[in-house]
């Protein structure tokens, strides 16, 4: 953490912030991390000098609260977290920058995303600590996917005793997983998206630290986040988490408690097999020929890429030199033959396609992929029914 600190508080920061504002923050930990505000030199630039001295020495000793702010407010001083926090703010009426501004002046730099994490943390809490949270789900760039087999089932979130049920699977979980203590769960409930935050511990770690200028240890449970978001119009889930059997088991925890179900996402995560072998085979002229008894109204191949591999002599597959992504709104594989034509399907590689699917008023998006060394396949839950195999040129 005192890390994230010192490259938050750097040279850029200390020339800009507002001193006023970081005087404000400051104010009830000048004892602890050394800082005589008013011994400051009168010289501006001298002042901000010292003042990021003072950072760039930052350790464990500087206040465990102070150390949280921080870093809190670090983590929205980015253009992204400046546009969560502005959005929020005016859903809720709130001028973050009233009183900060200076007469006559309209477009004043100093008002940075550094500055607006600042100001709101200091000025409009409320606002500040909905920013965070929003935030967090942009944290995992990976995410577990999972659909529910009955898209329409009725969630039962809103109940005190379902959310407290749910927050004790899900401590309870991390408690025998982690033997941490902390667990926390926030809600968000966004039109079609119900958003749930959980903080909760990890594994201690035991480090060596500089205490007094003696060597110590120091032992903690590092606290992070996992994120679930359930989609009411596509009745999907997608969860956040540092590790896959954390993902999967919320997601159960989540159908159990919430829908009333706890293998309602069981089904898309079948390991039942399909082929991308249509694909390769027929080339430009493949077709989807979905069953006339299904509920599929449209189907549109949206995104191929392709790519050149050859196996070894052990049998292993090479990497390609090279790989080619072509996207149309109705068939990618017919325009890669119409912008390439000098590409022979049967001489290269299809290992990822996209497919938008209609079904009974939702569209619906798969994503089959080649996995080497194993056959080309997609796992269920790109095709949650599994299509008759006797209608030939579904995936």
């Amino acid at each position: 953490m005192t890390r994230r600190i010192r490259n938050f508080v750097d040279r850029a920061f200390s020339r800009t912030v507002d001193l006023e504002l970081l005087r404000r923050l400051l104010d009830p930990h000048l004892p602890q991390i050394g800082l005589d505000w008013d011994g400051l030199p009168e010289d501006e630039t001298e002042r901000r000098k010292q003042i990021f001295d003072l950072f760039a020495r930052a350790d464990r000793r500087f206040p465990a609260k102070l150390q949280f702010a921080l870093y809190n407010i670090s983590t929205l001083a980015t253009e992204a977290g400046a546009r969560i926090v502005q959005e929020i703010a005016a859903e809720a009426g709130v001028d973050l920058l009233a009183g900060l501004r200076r007469e006559g002046e309209t477009d004043d730099r100093r008002f940075t995303p550094r500055f607006i994490a600042l100001a709101a943390y200091l000025d409009h809490r409320p606002v500040f600590d909905r920013a965070l949270g929003a935030a967090a789900f942009l944290a995992h760039s990976s995410k577990l996917e999972r659909d529910a087999e009955c898209a329409d089932t009725e969630l039962r979130h809103d109940a005190p005793e379902v959310q407290a049920a749910f927050a004790e699977a899900v401590r309870v979980w991390f408690s025998g997983r982690y033997e941490g203590h902390f667990c926390e769960v926030h809600w968000f409930d966004e039109d079609d998206l119900l958003r749930i935050l959980v903080l909760h511990g990890t594994k201690a770690e035991t480090k060596n630290v500089d205490r007094d200028g003696a060597e110590d240890t120091v032992k903690f449970h590092e606290i992070v986040q996992s994120t679930l978001e359930y989609d009411r119009r596509r009745g999907a889930i997608a969860v956040g988490s540092k590790s896959v059997p954390d993902a999967k088991k919320l997601a159960r925890i989540f159908g159990e408690h919430v829908m009333g179900d706890a293998d309602i996402f069981e089904a898309s995560a079948a390991e039942e097999l399909y082929s991308l072998a249509p694909l390769q085979a027929a080339g430009a002229p493949f077709a989807f020929r979905p069953d006339p008894e299904g509920d599929i109204a449209h189907v549109a191949l949206r995104e191929i890429r392709i790519d050149e591999t050859a196996r070894t002599a052990a049998g292993r597959l090479r990497r390609s030199p090279w790989t080619m992504t072509l996207r149309d709104t109705e068939d990618a594989i017919a325009r890669l033959a119409r912008v390439a034509p000098e590409i022979d399907i049967a001489d290269v590689r299809i290992v990822h396609a996209k497919i938008d699917d209609h079904r009974g008023g939702r569209q619906r998006n798969r994503r089959p992929r080649h996995h080497p060394p194993a056959p080309d396949a997609l796992d269920a839950r790109s095709l949650p029914r599994a299509p008759d195999p006797r209608h030939a040129g579904r995936p």
